[in-house]
């Protein structure tokens, strides 16, 4: 019989025993509310990680705040689940759990007993955000006429040397995007104008008139490669896209090739046709690559010390990879500038240059026949020798791609040259329209396609100077064809006080326009910029070129034996027979009406060519002499007795002169009236002469060339008009002097002493 307190299993009862199942850990994190914390905690922030995605680059956070900010949640959530574990939220407010396993938790009130349909409502919310930003809600729509400026990607190696790495391959998706049909890519010159200044976006693409702008990063870490690139709208600066790419260096290429796919997809729904796909890698040799990188980044700056060492850079890439399409192409492209631009170069050697450029070219063909950049460097080639066949080449370069800003350049000087003047000027609007920070191509707009006096030319000008007023070489570009041609002298003043303050007090090319300045005015004030000046700015020999302007300095002041020292160390510098030396040696001889000495260097001088790269304000075939040159021929000729050819020289020059005018119109941009009238001058058609000279005075304050003690004018002495011409060039000279002179006070410049006052404040 069994005892009381005795089970059927016989062992004593244990009053403290509970028997009832122990709840598993999947049922004790739901009592505890660790489940319900996960889940909302994920949730929130999930979406605040949304949000400061799309909101911290736009105020201005630093890229290490997303970070942080990714780091700071995860770092939470296991905290976060640790506080739910020993906390409880009851009626007192926040307590510690010590309730035991299984016993109910306190009733929650408040913000917890509504905790289920909070975390249901914030997880709606965050459905709804991730469609909404899957979806093409809020985001702006695709341009119909989509146009893009490719930003230099930021270097964030940490090796300034790198640089050229991180712009070339901004460089590389600006030539990809420019073969997609549909698509308007703004030139590397201008897009690169940005870089290292502080521009929002929007603002940038406003001065470039494009759409959207690609802005990336590259940070290259041995042979790794990390990419990140951003699409943003132009019109709200909101992000249209953005990618990140991390990958060995080796695919470089098929990085380049998927993230122009990203960018072609996001904007360029209304592109007809597929991009212009070359089927051929450019090389395998990085090497090579990096080295043709560099030598892009040389060949933009154009100067005389970087030429040389883009061609050294691409020959260098070349010798790695003798099967670079591109890096051909590039050294025939350098190889032909230098035979262009590079200084003291005997004719010789810029044959021998021109005969490797072909060379290369022709490789670069052979190796791809659709790449646009080696078209374009034969046309060039073929323009410059005055082959057939250039514009056949012109023509496929920008078939291939029509983004090609510097061959619509190149292809509108081809046109211009041949007297095609609208389809110039048409190409001209098209090369500044994607390269708006071009300085030659407004240069070339402004005085062909606008035209100095045009009423809307003050207009166009203005918009150029704020486009590439940062760039004072461009001073020049913009205001040579107005101010120097039309005669406005303190235009060029103030272009030369902007260029001495950007760059150097003691900088040549600034003290030159001061020259040209004062040479309108009064030459003795202008011939205080040249003595003694820094023969080297920035590497380039000036040398020769201030040699050139006090010959006209001193001509002008009439210091006939200082001329002929300066003629003297002039063909002791360049060669005796140097065509520049014996044009301006031949005008300066008939000035002084030393005709046969004049006739030996004109015979040297003819035909002249621009082998020197001497200024063509300066000489040039029909402006040595301020553009006087053709009517100092007549009188040479005539005066060694060959009179008949002095006639058909100055019939043959006046009727190029009239078909310029008739192309032109009877506007002030006509630039040829003080070359005109010089030579009705000589050839006693006086009345006509003065007429011309009346016209160029009602367009400009001096226009350039027209110097009363030069002989051509003192043939026209004694004709009432031209007495009154003279009278009223005596007027504004004395107000012009008082305007220069007040210029350079206010500048601070002292010609003596190389003195320019640096204006007040930063920069």
């Amino acid at each position: 019989m069994s005892s009381q307190g005795e089970t059927n299993g016989g062992s004593p009862a244990d009053p403290t025993r509970d028997d009832r199942p122990r709840p598993g850990w999947l049922q004790r994190l739901r009592e505890r509310g660790v489940l319900r914390v996960a889940a909302s905690y994920a949730i929130i922030a999930w979406l605040l990680l949304q949000i400061a995605d799309v909101t911290l680059e736009p105020l201005g956070a630093p890229a290490w705040a997303m970070t942080a900010l990714i780091i700071a949640a995860a770092v939470g959530f296991p905290i976060a689940l640790a506080l739910a574990w020993f906390l409880e939220v009851g009626e007192h407010g926040v307590e510690l759990d010590t309730a035991a396993e299984g016993v109910a938790r306190p009733r929650a009130r408040g913000l917890r007993h509504y905790a289920d349909a909070i975390v249901i409502g914030i997880l709606m919310v965050a459905v709804v955000v991730l469609l909404v930003r899957q979806s093409d809600l809020g985001r702006p729509k695709p341009p119909e006429n989509p146009a893009i400026a490719v930003l230099p990607f930021e270097n964030l190696s940490g090796d300034p040397e790198q640089e050229y790495f991180s712009d070339g391959l901004a460089e590389e998706m600006l030539d990809r995007l420019g073969r997609v049909p549909g698509l308007k890519v703004i030139a590397r010159s201008s897009s690169f104008g940005f870089k290292g200044k502080d521009v929002d976006a929007k603002t940038v693409a406003e001065r470039l008139g494009v759409t959207t702008l690609l802005e990336g990063s590259v940070r290259r870490d041995g042979q790794r490669l990390k990419l990140t690139a951003r699409l943003v709208d132009g019109a709200t600066g909101q992000q249209v896209w953005s990618g990140s790419f991390d990958r060995e260096l080796v695919d470089l290429f098929a990085v380049q090739a998927e993230l122009a796919a990203a960018v072609v997809e996001a904007i360029v729904p209304a592109a007809k046709g597929s991009p212009v796909e070359r089927s051929i890698a450019p090389t395998l040799d990085l090497s090579a690559y990096d080295l043709y990188l560099a030598a892009r980044g040389q060949l933009v700056l154009r100067s005389f010390n970087s030429i040389p060492k883009s061609v050294a850079l691409s020959e260098q890439a070349v010798r790695l990879d003798p099967g670079f399409a591109q890096g051909q192409a590039h050294l025939a492209n350098s190889l032909s500038f230098l035979a262009e631009m590079g200084p003291d170069l005997t004719p010789e050697q810029r044959a021998a240059l021109r005969r490797r450029a072909e060379a290369a070219v022709h490789e670069a063909l052979a190796l791809d026949p659709d790449l646009s950049e080696a078209h374009g460097a034969y046309a060039n080639l073929l323009r410059n020798t005055g082959r057939p066949g250039a514009e056949e080449e012109y023509r496929r370069a920008l078939e291939l791609n029509p983004n090609n800003a510097a061959s619509w350049h190149d292809y509108a000087v081809f046109l211009g040259n041949a007297g095609r003047r609208t389809e110039s000027n048409q190409a001209t609007a098209r090369a500044l329209e994607l390269d708006p920070r071009q300085p030659s191509t407004w240069a070339n707009y402004l005085s062909n396609v606008v035209q100095p006096g045009n009423p809307r030319y003050m207009a166009e000008y203005e918009r150029a100077v704020s486009l590439v007023g940062d760039m004072p070489f461009a001073l020049d570009r913009l205001t040579m064809p107005w101010a120097a041609v039309q005669g406005y002298p303190s235009m060029i003043m103030e272009a030369g006080i902007a260029k001495a303050r950007k760059f150097s007090d003691d900088n040549l090319p600034a003290f030159l326009n001061f020259y040209r300045a004062w040479s309108m005015v009064d030459v003795r004030y202008g011939a205080r910029y040249l003595a003694g000046r820094n023969d080297r700015a920035h590497g380039i020999d000036y040398t020769k070129v201030r040699m050139f302007v006090e010959a006209e300095a001193l001509g002008l002041q009439g210091k006939w034996d200082a001329l002929d020292q300066q003629f003297s160390a002039l063909e002791a510098r360049l060669g005796s027979d140097n065509p520049h030396v014996q044009a301006q040696k031949a005008f300066w001889m008939a000035m002084q009406a030393r005709y046969d000495e004049a006739a030996s260097a004109l015979a040297l001088a003819e035909p002249l060519t621009d082998e020197t790269g001497i200024p063509p304000l300066l000489s040039g075939t029909h402006e040595w002499g301020f553009g006087l040159g053709p009517a100092a021929t007549v009188l040479v000729l005539r005066a060694t007795g060959r009179a008949d050819e002095a006639e058909k020289r100055a019939r043959e020059t006046l009727a190029a002169l009239e078909e310029d005018r008739q192309r032109q119109g009877d506007g002030c941009g006509w630039q040829g009236r003080i070359q005109r009238a010089s030579l009705l001058a000589v050839t006693d058609r006086r009345n006509e002469a003065v007429a011309d000279l009346q016209s160029a005075m009602r367009c400009g304050e001096l226009p350039y060339g027209f110097q009363p003690g030069l002989p051509m004018f003192r043939l026209l002495d004694g004709i009432p008009a031209y007495e009154e011409l003279k009278r009223e060039r005596e007027r504004r000279i004395e107000r012009l002097r008082g305007e220069l002179l007040g210029m350079e006070r206010a500048a601070g410049l002292s010609p003596e002493s190389d003195v320019l006052r640096r204006p007040a404040g930063p920069g």
